[in-house]
């Protein structure tokens, strides 16, 4: 796989296996994740390969979803129009293409936000302003929250969690989980009364260049529509998006 590819389907290995409930079963053509939570992209899955043996693979990812009783989503690398006949076919529904971001600059630089400090998360209350503000940011119910980003996975060597925070107030955070030379930056979220004075610029740039402080040379991230301007004018640039389908449980 491309490295930048590698890293997103290591991250919903990561993601999943360091949830309080989760499973991960990765095989060479697959990596799927079960964190049991009713919603599809907490269980999520992406075929490596698809294009190779493509109904014997998804034969095993509907059966393993199947016996999960969750609904869950299926990532590809690539856009391909027999595999996406196929996933239609089975039932699945396409949704919004996720775009893939990089950044190639020596340094990410964005406006500073008067008063902002960033810290990284090293202790359960640090944890807890993570997981309010991710999961507060993206409307996910924050009361699963520390099911989903455990301290088991601010403990992992090369994953990193920030919050950023303003007059002692948490306002933003971001993550990175670093493999190779890639940082892959996730989790970006800002509190809703914060929007639009440049945390997200200020967390993301921070996320990337503790990935290369770490010995990183690129970084990477998935956008949401929210988020896709404001990294494009930090110098992200879209190399591809992944074609993303739903399914619901089976």
């Amino acid at each position: 796989m491309d490295p930048v590819d590698f890293n997103f389907a290591h991250s919903i290995n990561v993601f999943g296996s360091s949830s309080k409930t989760g499973e991960v079963l990765e095989a060479r053509d697959f990596v799927l994740s079960n964190t049991r939570a009713p919603i599809a992209e907490f269980n999520q899955s992406m075929l490596k390969t698809p294009r190779y043996k493509l109904a014997r693979t998804l034969d095993r990812v509907q059966a393993y979803y199947a016996q999960a009783k969750v609904p869950f989503r299926v990532s590809l690398p690539i856009d391909d129009e027999a595999v996406t006949s196929e996933l239609l076919a089975r039932g699945f529904t396409r949704q919004p293409d996720l775009p893939c971001m990089v950044f190639e600059g020596a340094r990410c630089e964005a406006p500073s936000v008067p008063g902002l400090e960033i810290g990284t998360v090293r202790d359960s209350e640090g944890l807890a302003d993570f997981q309010r503000i991710a999961f507060g940011s993206f409307s996910y119910p924050v009361e699963i929250a520390p099911i989903a980003l455990t301290p088991e996975l601010a403990a992992l060597p090369h994953v990193t969690l920030f919050v950023g925070y303003i007059n002692g107030a948490p306002v933003c955070c971001s993550a990175i989980i670093t493999t190779g030379e890639v940082a892959g930056v996730y989790w970006v979220g800002t509190v809703a009364a914060q929007r639009k004075l440049g945390l997200g610029a200020a967390i993301t740039a921070h996320a990337v260049n503790e990935g290369y402080a770490r010995g990183c040379k690129h970084a990477c991230l998935q956008a949401s529509p929210l988020g896709l301007p404001v990294y494009q004018r930090i110098g992200f640039v879209q190399a591809r998006a992944y074609p993303c389908f739903n399914h619901a449980a089976l």
